[in-house]
């Protein structure tokens, strides 16, 4: 990136030089850097079902609206103008009250009905019978499979080539009992978090959903002048779009730290380094743990923090 306009912004991240320094300081000292390709493979793969989704649920809106016969064209006439003189004026002022108040009667009917429509979508989107993550179908969870797998191997790959010299030679050495061991707990931390990332998604799906059923709701209760269903729409595909690209990148941090932590006590570290990328954007709570020491068992609960670049690399083993 040498001749790079700074900062960059690639897949969320705010590239900047100092950025940079802090990814190339923690990989000397054994942390990979985020693998940009496979966070944004799965960035478009999530983009792609909220897509549908979004898709999908302003058909539902639409279909409850065309079902109550609303018509949306809700606008009213400007006010008439308060005195005139002449008759022409005051019928021309009279006229603009009679379509005014047939404006204002026919919003009150479709601010009703989309009460009605809300309800309904409410009742069907939340409180129907529904099988668990039924909207997930089998192509969408093989291809999340299949992203964290690769994953997966690619950040064991350049945590082994990055390791020190010790742990290099610890990692190499499994016996054949010892590193199936340590495949089958890698599969579970796989499992596991490709488990955790289809509940999540589920439930951000009900978070687009609340955010169009509000929209239609501050309408009907005569909170917004009017309902726009064309911001509705962009409003969904947007929301869509935005909680794609943070899933990804955090669910991939964390995903990451858990293969790191598997492999330090399949490998027979006790003692980690907390470090952390050293820019700007460090929490303050995480730049007071930088350089600290902790039992792998035992770490800070700052582990878990959304979005977190920190990193770990062993300072002890059992053997030692």
């Amino acid at each position: 990136m040498a001749n790079s306009v700074y900062p960059l912004k690639i897949n969320g991240y705010i590239y900047s030089p100092k950025t940079r320094q802090g990814f190339l300081r923690m990989r000397r000292m054994g942390i990979p850097r985020p693998l940009f390709s496979i966070e944004n493979e799965l960035a478009k793969t999530l983009r792609s079902r909220y897509r549908k989704l979004a898709a999908q649920l302003l058909k539902d809106v639409k279909e409850k609206i065309r079902q109550n016969g609303i018509t949306l064209d809700s606008g009213l006439v400007a006010d008439g103008k308060e005195e005139e003189e002449n008759l022409e004026s005051l019928m021309k002022f009279f006229d603009e009250m009679g379509e005014k108040m047939r404006k204002e009667q026919e919003e009150t009917a479709n601010r009703a009905n989309m009460g009605s429509v809300a309800n309904s979508l409410e009742h069907e989107w939340f409180e129907e019978d529904q099988e668990e993550l039924a909207w997930l179908d089998e192509q969408f969870t093989g291809d999340i499979e299949r992203i964290f797998r690769k994953e997966q191997k690619n950040y064991l790959g350049r945590l082994l080539d990055d390791a020190d010299g010790k742990t290099k030679r610890i990692l190499q050495s499994f016996t054949i009992d010892k590193k199936k061991f340590f495949d089958d707990n890698m599969d579970e931390v796989r499992r596991l978090y490709v488990q955790n990332s289809l509940e999540r998604i589920d439930w951000e799906q009900e978070d687009i959903k609340r955010a169009i059923l509000k929209r239609i709701t501050d309408y009907a209760m005569n909170r917004t002048d009017e309902l726009k269903l064309d911001d509705l729409t962009k409003d969904a595909f947007n929301r869509g779009e935005h909680l794609a690209r943070l899933f990804a990148r955090d669910q991939m941090a964390r995903f990451n730290k858990a293969c790191t932590l598997a492999t330090f006590r399949s490998a027979g570290v006790t003692k980690v380094q907390w470090l952390t990328a050293n820019d700007g954007r460090v929490r303050k709570a995480h730049r007071m743990l930088n350089k600290r020491i902790f039992d792998v068992d035992n770490l800070p609960e700052e582990i878990n923090d959304y979005n977190c670049r920190c990193g770990l690399v062993p300072v002890e083993w059992a053997d030692d």
